[in-house]
C-alpha cells in the first residue's frame, strides 16, 4: 500500500480529487493534502510519500521546484503533474526531471485513477528490481570471494580428467571462472616439489605449511604473469602460467630462484621447481606427468630448477617400437587384456618391418626397464614377482620374434597377476622404511636419510608413505619414538633423560614437549600413572 500527497493552491481542487475518486480498489493507504510547496516539504519530512500529485503553477515556489527538491530527498517518489496551462516549457521541465506523467486540468477522474495505478505499478516494479539487484549483488560478492577456490577446482578436475577437453566445454569454463584464456592459448606448468622441512612437522602442520608454500608461489612464481597455483589430492603443488611469451622461461627461472630462496629463509623448507615446456591445454596433463617423472628421478639435486626442455625420457618413442610409457600405465592399472593386445600388435609390426637382432635387444632392455621402473614406483621388488629370474632370459628369447613375444606375454601376465593380488598390502618400500625407522630410533636421522635408504626422492617418498599408510612420515616417526618411550617408562627405572637419548632426543625439554603432544601427559606423569596401577 502507498501514501499519496496532493499539492494544489486551490483547496477545492484537492477536495474534488479526494472525495471524487473511489479509492477502495486503489493501492492507496493514506492521502495527504498540502496547499503549497512549503507545506508539502513538511509532510515529506515526517512521512514516506510514494505518489505525488501536484499542480505546477502555484505562488512562491511552483511544482517544478518541488519536484527538484523531491528528486534529491525522496528519489523513489513518482510524480504526476496537473496543470491548467498547456505550456510546453512546463511539460519539458517535467520530462527532464523524470516525472511520471503530465495531465491537463480539468482531468477526468478515471484517467487520473488509471495513471495513479500505473505509477504505483512502476513503484512496485522498481522495488522488486531493487531487491533483485540487492540479492544479486550479495551473491555476486560471495561468488567473487569463492572464485579463486572455484578456479583451482576447475584446474584440478581438468588435470584429474574429471572434465572433458573439448573446445566448447573449455571455452564456457574459462568464461564462467573469468580465466583469461582461449582454448588455443598456450600454458606452462611449474611443479613445486617440497623436498624437506627443516623442523619435524606432524600431518596438520605439514598441511598448513604446504598452504603457506602455495601462497608464496602465488606471490613469487606467478610474479608478472596471470595464472593459477593449485594443489592436488597428493600434496603436489603446481603453478599454471597463462599465455607464456618467448621470454617467459628466462623470467620464470628468475622467479623460481627467488621463490626457493624465500622458502628456505622464511618457511624453513627445501624446494625444487620443475618447469614444463610451453604447451597447449589438452597436452598439459602429459607435461605435468613428465615433471612428476623428473621429480621422481631426481635423487641428488635439492633447492634446484629443472627444465623439461632439456629432459630426455629414458625410453623415447621410436617408429615401430612400443610406447613403454603407455604400457607402464596399463601395468599400474592391471589392464592385462588391453596390455596383451598392445604387445601382440607390436610384434605384428615387428614381423612386418622384419626387425633385426639389435632391435629385439633394444626391445628387451626397454621392456625390462619399464617393468622395473613401474615396480619401483609402486614399491614392489622385481625378484618377488619373478623368483626364478625370468627377466634374465634374453639369450633364449632373442632367438626369434615369436620367442620374444611369448616371453613378453608371460612377463606381462605374471606382473599384472601379482599387482592385482597384492594391491592392498603395504608395499615393500614402505615396509623397508618402517623397519629403518625402527632400527634407527636412537639416532638423529632425516627424511632424506630414509629416502636415500630406499633410493627414492624425499618428496615423492613422503607422498607415497601418506598414500599407503594414511599418515605423514613425521607423525609416524614421532609415534614410533613415543611408543618405545612408553615401553621404557613402564618396564625400566632408567632416568627419563636417558630414555629421551635412547630414542633420539638429546634435548630433554623437547622430548617432554613431543611426548606430551602425543599422549597429553608428561613422561613423569605417564610413569607415575603406570606405576600406581
Amino acid at each position: 500500500m502507498y501514501n499519496l500527497l496532493i499539492v494544489d493552491d486551490e483547496e477545492i481542487a484537492i477536495k474534488g480529487i479526494v472525495h471524487g475518486i473511489d479509492w477502495t480498489d486503489m493501492p492507496i493507504e493514506k492521502v495527504f493534502e498540502a496547499i503549497d510547496v512549503e507545506e508539502a516539504k513538511e509532510i515529506f519530512k515526517h512521512n514516506t510519500i510514494h505518489l505525488l500529485l501536484s499542480d505546477i503553477d502555484m505562488p512562491n515556489e511552483n511544482g517544478i521546484a518541488l519536484l527538484q527538491w523531491v528528486r534529491e530527498t525522496s528519489p523513489k517518489t513518482e510524480t504526476i503533474f496537473l496543470s491548467g496551462h498547456a505550456d510546453f516549457k512546463y511539460a519539458q521541465d517535467a520530462l527532464k526531471l523524470d516525472s511520471f506523467d503530465y495531465l491537463l486540468k480539468p482531468v477526468d477522474h478515471q484517467v487520473l485513477k488509471s495513471t495513479l495505478k500505473l505509477a504505483a505499478d512502476k513503484i512496485q516494479h522498481n522495488a522488486e528490481q531493487a531487491e533483485f539487484h540487492k540479492t544479486y549483488e550479495f551473491y555476486y560478492q560471495q561468488w567473487n570471494k569463492q572464485l579463486p577456490i572455484l578456479c583451482e577446482r576447475f584446474w584440478q578436475d581438468l588435470l584429474q580428467e574429471r572434465i572433458q577437453l573439448g573446445a566448447e566445454s573449455l571455452g564456457s569454463s574459462f568464461e564462467l571462472y573469468g580465466i583469461p584464456l582461449k582454448t588455443h592459448n598456450p600454458v606452462q606448468a611449474v611443479l613445486i616439489s617440497i623436498e624437506q622441512w627443516r623442523e619435524p612437522l606432524n600431518h596438520r602442520d605439514e598441511e598448513i605449511m604446504t598452504y603457506a608454500v602455495k601462497n608464496a608461489a602465488n606471490e613469487f612464481v606467478l610474479k608478472g604473469y596471470e595464472g593459477q597455483v593449485i594443489q592436488d589430492g597428493s600434496s603436489i603443488v603446481i603453478a599454471i602460467i597463462y599465455n607464456p611469451q618467448e621470454d617467459t622461461l628466462k623470467l620464470l627461472e628468475e622467479n623460481c630462484r627467488a621463490f626457493i630462496e624465500k622458502c628456505q629463509m622464511y618457511l624453513h623448507c627445501h624446494i625444487s621447481c620443475y618447469i614444463s615446456r610451453t604447451t597447449k591445454i589438452p597436452e598439459l596433463r602429459e607435461g605435468i606427468n613428465t615433471l612428476i617423472e623428473m621429480e621422481r628421478n631426481n635423487l641428488t639435486h635439492s633447492n634446484s630448477i629443472h627444465l623439461e626442455q632439456g629432459y630426455k625420457k629414458q625410453l623415447p618413442s621410436v617408429i615401430g617400437k612400443p610406447v613403454f610409457d603407455d604400457w607402464a600405465v596399463l601395468l599400474e592399472m592391471g589392464k592385462i587384456n588391453e596390455w596383451i593386445g598392445r604387445i601382440e600388435e607390436s610384434f605384428t609390426r615387428m614381423k612386418e618391418e622384419q626387425v633385426d637382432h639389435l632391435y629385439l635387444e633394444s626391445f628387451y632392455y626397454g621392456f625390462v626397464h619399464m617393468i622395473y621402473n613401474t615396480f619401483q614406483k609402486m614399491a614392489v621388488r622385481i625378484e618377488v614377482v619373478y623368483p626364478n629370474g625370468e627377466w634374465r632370459e634374453f639369450p633364449q628369447a632373442s632367438k626369434s620374434i615369436e620367442r620374444m613375444k611369448t616371453w613378453a606375454l608371460q612377463m606381462a601376465e605374471t606382473a599384472c597377476t601379482h599387482l592385482t593380488s597384492h594391491r592392498k598390502e603395504v608395499s615393500f618400500v614402505i615396509g623397508k622404511v618402517m623397519q629403518y625407522i625402527e632400527d634407527h630410533l636412537g639416532e638423529d636421522f632425516s627424511r632424506e636419510d630414509i629416502a636415500s635408504h630406499v633410493f627414492l626422492n624425499s618428496a615423492y617418498l613422503s607422498r607415497l608413505f601418506r598414500k599407503e599408510t594414511g599418515e605423514s612420515l613425521s607423525d609416524y616417526i614421532l609415534e614410533a619414538r613415543v611408543n618405545k618411550a612408553k615401553i621404557l617408562l613402564e618396564k625400566t627405572n632408567n632416568k627419563i633423560s636417558d630414555i629421551a637419548s635412547e630414542i633420539g632426543y638429546d634435548n630433554f625439554s623437547y622430548f617432554t614437549k613431543m611426548f606430551k603432544k602425543s599422549t597429553c601427559v608428561t613422561p613423569q606423569e605417564y610413569r607415575k600413572r603406570f606405576q600406581d596401577i
